[in-house]
């Protein structure tokens, strides 16, 4: 099955460059996949120097129609919408306008937000206009089926796995009576169905529209609701306010506007585009457990919550049940209590300052380095600024009673004029050289005499490079075939050819246990018993075994494969069995940066195959193969001549937060997931995948020796090397 899908990706891949050929007369120099929606539609960004496009393989042919035709028609409209460039002959493939890279949802710019909303009146009314609205996917219009899909959807998705009782009887008959209310006006406008921020590219501070392939006809109320509502994006009340005014002044054009009773139908469409988003929330949260989802339910709960009494008297009992749902106290845990968080941290100035996690820019950097430091003198060095030692070295002079006192000065009134505005976070950090002794001192101070001053607020607590080194776990890339080891590896798995009387796998261990990391996870495939009873004889560290004898999942698909081990440590570190090298890990993890979803370790050494990274900020932004002259960037504004280019080391640390957006990967990819074996994607192609959401950065190792032991012509350069290092140990 997967040898099949991949014989198909690779010819949709083939008709989208000649469709490309084509339009530019050209083959394009780079491929890079993007981003897309939740179906089995495959986005990717064709370019050369003549020009780039968005290429687009969809699996069902009548979605393709659908977009193909809808988006001609608005086109001839004068909607924004992307051009339709060229569509394969049967219709599997076909390019379109690439409008870059800006999505309104990530910007949030309350001007393009109005404006979208002003818009959408003309795709609602003119983009109806002439519409042949039987192209339109998977039906021609908004009915009852639909209607009860979706509320069925969020019972048995959502309603029933809160494990919330109640009478299905009674449920479905407010169910019944709700959907007659949705349905009871008639319509020829256009219903967009997935209109929302996420779904509006920003081009030339332009508002453009995608992802109209599910609209149908149907009422105009829909997609107000769904825009101006969208649980994820959480819009202050006045700017909710200022979007649907720009909405009715356009809607003014098309026919008369009286405001409330406008508002009292929409209530009806914004109460069922909550259910239907909670149902999506539950079956990809609640039931398949991802994380992303579940973090969402809160901001969609607060929303039903506001609206439940407004229907008490038209639906009884489906009010009464949605507001027991809203009372749970799993989601009352989860949602934004109104109470300002305030974060202490503590960090090492040599990794860089910690980033706010909720995005509000990072409050206050307190720098303790002025302090006299206990870290000079062999007594403290193993210590930290919780150890009563460190503490009476640090008190005894006094010198940082009156530098904390100058920080509660400044901290306080911050703090009393949040809570009294209703703010939600705070953060305030203290640096020093290692942040190990006076910048924990002063986080675990300021802490204390904020919760003991203020009992209303919360007050979190993190020192962010204790956290770094205690408890990193790893993985050793252990399963491959080792092909280019023959006819060695025809009774013996690579991660046990010997070096220096030594397997391979025993010196990636014991570089690890070096580095104080405890436990690692090894995947196993080929002579997968061997590796096993090795790893069962070994007392080096804790190992478990991920198995993957049913199928390699290759590397992306390994970690995954590997969650239950590593989810949860915070960091983990990867390691091929087959990399011998000087490497410091010790050094390496010292330099993970806050919030980087992975660190990968490379070197200016000799290959054909380099990673690209950004000059300024190292972050991860492409690959090049100097041998084929292939590469592929995913920051348009950069040539290949502008990036860093270096060698990787097989060597990495990834987030735990990387499981999260390998769940989406999968997702968005369509990847083939087979529920006992796992499945298979490299990780160099998720990395490119993730570098456009999270960072990504390189680190730059000087002086690295390192050797690829996958070939038999370097077993014996790994036999030097490996004196070299006892020698050098």
């Amino acid at each position: 099955h997967f040898e099949r899908a991949k014989r198909v990706e690779k010819s949709a891949m083939e008709r989208l460059t000649i469709l490309y050929k084509s339009k530019y007369g050209c083959m394009p120099a780079s491929v890079i996949p993007l981003t897309g929606s939740a179906s089995n539609r495959r986005y990717c960004r064709l370019a050369s120097d003549a020009g780039s496009c968005i290429g687009v393989i969809g699996t069902d042919v009548r979605e393709n129609n659908a977009f193909v035709a809808i988006a001609r028609h608005f086109r001839a409209k004068g909607i924004n919408v992307p051009e339709v460039y060229a569509v394969s002959d049967d219709k599997s493939a076909y390019l379109q306008e690439d409008l870059g890279d800006c999505v309104l949802f990530d910007i949030m710019d309350e001007t393009l937000l109005c404006k979208a909303m002003s818009m959408l009146p003309a795709i609602q009314y003119d983009g109806a206009e002439g519409l042949d609205f039987s192209v339109c996917y998977p039906q021609p219009s908004f009915d009852r089926r639909m209607v009860m899909f979706d509320l069925n959807y969020f019972k048995y998705c959502f309603l029933k796995p809160s494990g919330l009782e109640f009478d299905e009887v009674l449920l479905q008959d407010d169910f019944e009576r709700f959907a007659d209310a949705l349905l009871e006006e008639d319509t020829d406008t256009f219903m967009y169905r997935d209109f929302n921020a996420r779904n509006v590219m920003i081009c030339g501070y332009e508002p453009y529209f995608i992802d109209f392939q599910g609209g149908r006809r149907g009422p105009i109320y829909y997609d107000v609701a769904s825009f101006v509502w969208q649980a994820r994006a959480k819009y202050p009340s006045a700017l909710k306010e200022r979007m649907l005014d720009s909405y009715l002044a356009a809607l003014a054009r098309y026919r008369p506007v009286d405001r409330d009773a406008f508002m009292a139908r929409l209530d009806i469409f914004i109460l069922f585009r909550l259910l239907q988003v909670l149902g999506a929330y539950g079956f990809r949260g609640l039931i398949e457990h991802k994380a992303n989802f579940v973090t969402s339910i809160p901001a969609a709960i607060s929303e039903l919550k506001a609206m439940t009494g407004k229907f008490s008297s038209l639906y009884p009992y489906m009010a009464q049940t949605l507001e027991r749902l809203c009372a749970l106290p799993r989601f009352e845990e989860l949602s934004s209590d109104g109470v300002l968080e305030v974060r202490v941290c503590s960090f090492s100035f040599k990794k860089g300052i910690p980033q706010d996690p909720t995005g509000n820019g990072g409050g206050y950097v307190f720098d303790c380095r002025s302090i006299h430091n206990p870290g000079r003198y062999e007594p403290y060095k193993k210590l930290t600024g919780m150890d009563e030692p460190v503490i009476r070295f640090l008190e005894d002079d006094g010198e940082v009673f009156s530098f904390l006192e100058h920080v509660y000065g400044v901290v306080d009134p911050h703090v009393e004029t949040y809570a009294r505005r209703g703010f939600s976070s705070l953060m305030v950090s203290f640096g020093c050289t290692g942040g190990q002794h006076r910048s924990v001192y002063c986080a675990e101070h300021l802490a204390a005499h904020l919760r003991e001053k203020y009992p209303d607020i919360r007050v979190r607590l993190r020192h962010r490079e204790q956290d770094m080194s205690n408890g990193m776990k790893a993985m050793i890339f252990a399963a491959g075939l080792g092909t280019r080891l023959k006819p060695i590896t025809d009774t013996l798995p690579k991660a046990l050819v010997p070096v220096g009387g030594k397997p391979l796998i025993e010196h990636v261990a014991r570089k690890l246990k070096a580095a104080g990391i405890e436990e690692a996870v090894v995947n196993v495939h080929h002579f997968a018993d061997k590796v096993e009873d090795w790893i069962g004889d070994q007392n080096i560290m804790k190992m478990e075994v991920s198995d993957e004898r049913r199928m390699l999942l290759e590397t992306g698909g390994a970690v995954l494969h590997a969650r239950r081990y590593l989810e949860g440590c915070g960091h983990f570190l990867i390691h091929n069995v087959d990399i011998m090298s000087n490497a410091d890990l010790k050094w390496f993890e010292a330099q993970v940066r806050e919030g980087a979803l992975a660190t990968l370790l490379v070197s200016n050494r000799p290959t054909k195959r380099f990673l690209l990274f950004d000059p300024g900020t190292m972050r991860l932004v492409g690959w090049h193969n100097t041998d084929t002259g292939d590469y592929s960037l995913a920051d348009k504004s950069l040539k290949v001549d502008d990036c860093l280019a270096y060698g990787f080391s097989g060597i990495h640390i990834m987030s735990d937060k990387v499981f999260a957006l390998m769940d989406e990967y999968v997702d968005e990819r369509g990847l083939t997931v087979d529920p006992d074996a796992g499945v298979r994607f490299p990780i160099m192609s998720f990395y490119l995948w993730a570098a456009l959401k999270m960072p990504i950065y390189g680190v730059v190792a000087e002086n690295l020796d390192f050797l690829d032991v996958g070939k038999l012509d370097t077993l014996a350069q790994a036999e030097e090397m490996f004196k070299k290092m006892i020698k050098t140990e």
